[in-house]
């Protein structure tokens, strides 16, 4: 059976995966805040949810699921930079008044 660390690592990562690059500092310290705040039955029901896993909860799925979710990595994180994503932005030359 995954211990809570382990299932939370899980859901952070799946999260982190949804939402893409650039997350800053804060929102990751926010994120991780948000999932530990989780009660055991939401962290399990909110895994179950996001691996479409049939309810009520099937511990041993739920840990088959869970081993092919990828950990947050220490590649992923050597390429967190802390910075926001700024990929939004538009570039100078796009800022200009389109108008001249």
């Amino acid at each position: 059976m995954a211990d809570r660390k382990t299932k939370e690592s899980k859901l952070m990562a799946l999260m982190v995966n949804d939402l893409g690059p650039g997350f800053g500092e804060r929102e990751m310290a926010r994120l991780e805040r948000e999932v530990r705040s989780l009660s055991d039955t939401e962290l399990d029901g909110t895994l179950a949810g996001r691996l479409d896993l049939p309810h009520p909860i099937n511990e041993e799925a739920l840990e088959r699921a869970l081993s092919h979710v990828e950990d947050l990595s220490m590649s992923n994180r050597e390429s967190f930079t802390g910075a926001p994503d700024m990929s939004h932005e538009p570039r100078p030359e796009e800022r200009r008044d389109p108008g001249k």
